[in-house]
């Protein structure tokens, strides 16, 4: 099965990645702290959202529009009372200039409702509040149904070249995020 194979190709930057965020939560110790990681959160999920949506459209992958989560970091940001930050957009995302490649990328993006949850439990202790977590809060109760539904649409066959494009692109979407958190990692209190 592809999603099989993506988890096993795609670990060790998945987990680098991965790491690379406890770090900037375990940092995190204030509103303002939060409200900044959710501002470059944006500028990394809004453009790859844009440009999944350019291969992936709702007569291909019908509930596309559900799964775009970029308008839950506004709505997040606006929920902390602070004052709007500047957008800060990602320029080095992954390309992303085919069906294939808009899976791979879609892949890691519907992945990481299933962290968010625990993400969210880390931010509301950490913040003591429970305001502001939508956007790590998945799909709610609905996350692990979305995330079944997404596996088996990419569980169909694909022709090897398209699983190749599907896998590198997962990938490359994993590395470049890592990237994108080091650039905006937060540091420590002196």
């Amino acid at each position: 099965m592809l999603t099989e194979e993506l988890k096993e190709v795609t670990a060790d930057a998945h987990r680098a990645a991965e790491k690379k965020l406890i770090t900037v939560l375990k940092k995190m110790g204030t509103t303002t702290d939060y409200m900044n990681m959710l501002n470059w959160l944006y500028g990394y999920y809004a453009p790859m959202e844009a440009l999944i949506r350019r291969f992936l459209t709702p007569d291909i992958l019908p509930d596309i529009l559900r799964r775009s989560r970029a308008e839950y970091l506004l709505w997040d940001m606006n929920e902390t009372g602070l004052p709007e930050l500047p957008p800060d957009i990602c320029q080095q995302l992954p390309v992303i200039d085919s069906y294939p490649r808009a899976l791979g990328a879609l892949y890691v993006l519907e992945g990481s409702t299933l962290g968010g949850r625990i993400i969210a439990g880390m931010i509301s202790q950490e913040l003591d509040t429970l305001k502001s977590l939508s956007f790590f809060n998945g799909y709610g109760a609905e996350t692990n149904r979305m995330w079944q539904s997404f596996k088996e649409f990419l569980n169909r066959p694909f022709p090897l070249i398209q699983r190749r494009e599907i896998i590198a692109a997962a990938e490359d979407t994993f590395i470049t995020f890592k990237n994108w958190i080091e650039r905006h990692e937060l540091q420590p209190q002196v």
